[in-house]
């Protein structure tokens, strides 16, 4: 089979459902809404419209799971239209979402939040996808943390949560969870990357690679205004790198302060990403921004060129990720009274 045939079916609905997204004058029309309840009535004629039919007058929280609903449905819908070749990667980048889940399902039990307000909280329509949605109510039921991981000792994250476990029943911290899934997931991603087609490997490498590097920069640059020692910022980093060397790393993470390592980073490939702000939580949220701005363009410039390979879906799923996370921004503001044009300026 030729790659054309092979992709055939999914530039149709690759197509498709880049024409449902939101514009940018559309999005900008939504912050405007007075109310939740109007921001519903603005989406009719939407993707949204079915998944918000019941809704009533939700709150944001509620209103973002119907949100991530519809990012789940795109994302399969992808997927299922690939080749068979390529699902792994975009199976393993979706992962993101479960770790979400994960973290929170474990943070919420180490505080004794009942069963169903933690569920409430989960993203389980991505479950769907991974095939794991029973063992996340039934670990959501569990007495405790120990008894939740018990619950994934079988699954591929059951070595992880191990590493954690000890972590957490010497410290008591659940951070070590957070620092062990992150770290798994990102190696896991780069790893994916070779078993593509070698003709896919290219557009997947932009994303997996450049996410990748900026995990490692963010992990670093927070830890160290945590002031966490050397040795557990290199616990919490990846193995691997891209566009970024041992030596670099181990520069950035080995920095007196948070300005040495910015330093080191403004002396890398991404030192173009970093701008001056007053905080470093402003710093990175800027850096990480500009990054993914960065993999989104230029996956979309790979699409255009060479619209056979991995990069139509990879557009259309980080297309849908920057809608969803504009219509959170704009829900929340709106449920804060934030001004229409302070929510404007913050959209991605």
């Amino acid at each position: 089979m030729t790659r054309a045939s092979a992709y055939s079916q999914l530039l149709a609905k690759a197509g498709a459902e880049r024409s449902y997204l939101l514009s940018k004058g559309q999005l900008r029309r939504l912050a405007e809404c007075k109310s939740l309840s109007e921001l519903i009535s603005q989406l009719r004629g939407s993707p949204y419209e079915h998944l918000l039919r019941d809704a009533g007058h939700p709150s944001a929280a509620v209103l973002q799971r119907v949100f991530k609903e519809e990012l789940v449905r795109v994302c399969d819908k992808m997927m299922d239209s690939s080749p068979k070749q390529i699902r792994g990667f975009l199976k393993n980048y979706l992962r993101y979402l479960e770790i979400e889940n994960l973290e929170i399902l474990i943070k919420m039990k180490s505080i004794g939040i009942p069963s169903d307000s933690l569920l409430s909280m989960l993203n389980l329509s991505i479950e769907e996808i991974f095939k794991m949605r029973e063992r996340f109510i039934q670990a959501a039921k569990a007495r405790d943390v120990t008894a939740a991981i018990e619950v994934f000792k079988d699954t591929i994250y059951g070595p992880i949560l191990s590493e954690g476990l000890t972590r957490y029943r010497e410290t008591g911290s659940t951070r070590f969870f957070d620092f062990s899934l992150d770290r798994a997931y990102h190696d896991d991603l780069l790893g994916s990357i070779e078993l593509l087609p070698r003709g896919d490997r290219e557009a997947a490498l932009l994303l997996a690679g450049l996410k990748v590097d900026a995990f490692n920069i963010v992990t670093a640059i927070r830890s160290k205004f945590l002031e966490y020692p050397p040795h557990l910022i290199f616990w919490a980093i990846t193995r691997r790198f891209y566009r970024l060397s041992e030596g670099q790393i181990r520069s950035i993470v080995s920095s007196s302060d948070v300005n040495s390592a910015l330093d080191h980073v403004r002396g890398s490939f991404y030192g173009r990403f970093l701008a001056s702000h007053e905080n470093v939580e402003e710093l990175i949220t800027d850096f990480e921004r500009k990054i993914n701005y960065f993999i989104l363009r230029n996956i979309n410039k790979k699409r255009i060129v060479e619209p056979f390979t991995i990069a139509t879906p990879l557009d259309v799923i980080l297309k849908k990720e920057v809608e969803i996370k504009n219509l959170i921004l704009i829900s929340s503001g709106i449920e804060f009274g934030w001004k229409s044009e302070n929510i404007a300026s913050i959209l991605l």
